[in-house]
């Protein structure tokens, strides 16, 4: 395995536990632990985490804007089912808007072969949809953002502005109870409130890890998302609360709960 790459898994690790140990790391890896020390302290310079006495813990600073190689890493199976769900609630001649996340990136890759139009201020969207003749594809264009490969500013949502589509597909940093839909960024938050803005349906699509945690922005309320689509069975606090908000909830797997 490549460094990179182990230093990617290991990120993953450390997203999904919050804290890993070099011993452990070592003997997963198959490395030294001199090895596995120089990945941490990678890690840590690049903002990541936080190194301990024999390990490292999640660096928790709520408006981290992981870069999105990394991002596009973390939890890839549960991504994946997502975006397989909400694909399937796409039907041919449906309008379109999607965000610059790696699960909205999943989703595309299950939308070929469908005659739809997209709308997107993500740069990676387009390409994996360029050889797909039945999918218009609009880029919002506008400033681009380097550690998601996005783009936002005036420009982009400007164009967001001048459509109306039938689904918003979307995903965030955090989803709390509490703050509602969170955001490390804000550039970011205003492009995808002007999705949200802009469609008769919004389909927030977020894995399980990010179900009770903060960021630095509140975007906006969860009485915005029509639809949730999850990895994990919800608890009944969630559920009580979304009904409440008139949010329905897709778990992957089993439809509407």
């Amino acid at each position: 395995m490549l460094a990179i790459d182990r230093r990617k898994t290991i990120l993953e690790i450390i997203n999904k536990e919050e804290s890993v140990k070099v011993l452990d790391l070592s003997k997963q890896f198959n490395v030294t632990l001199e090895t596995i020390r120089r990945d941490l302290e990678k890690l840590e310079n690049e903002g990541y985490i936080t190194r301990s006495y024999g390990g490292a813990v999640l660096n928790k600073s709520t408006n981290e804007d992981i870069s999105i190689n990394i991002r596009e890493a973390t939890n890839k199976e549960d991504k994946n089912l997502i975006g397989k769900a909400v694909a399937d609630l796409i039907q041919d001649g449906d309008t379109i808007m999607m965000d610059s996340s790696t699960t909205a990136l999943y989703v595309a890759k299950y939308l070929k072969g469908k005659k739809i139009t997209i709308i997107t201020n993500a740069l990676k969207i387009p390409m994996v949809l360029a050889s797909d003749s039945n999918i218009q594809v609009i880029s919002t264009g506008g400033t681009l953002k380097s550690t998601s490969l996005s783009f936002v500013g005036h420009w982009a949502e400007s164009v967001i502005e001048k459509y109306y589509v039938n689904k918003t597909i979307i995903s965030c940093k955090a989803i709390n109870i509490e703050h509602g839909i969170m955001e490390p960024h804000q550039l970011e938050t205003e492009v995808k409130k002007k999705m949200i803005k802009t469609s008769e349906q919004v389909i927030l699509a977020v894995d399980s890890s990010k179900f009770d945690k903060k960021s630095f922005i509140k975007a906006y309320n969860l009485d915005k998302i029509d639809i949730i689509v999850t990895d994990k069975e919800l608890s009944n606090k969630w559920v009580e609360n979304l009904h409440d908000n008139k949010v329905d909830v897709i778990k992957v797997g089993e439809g509407i709960v």
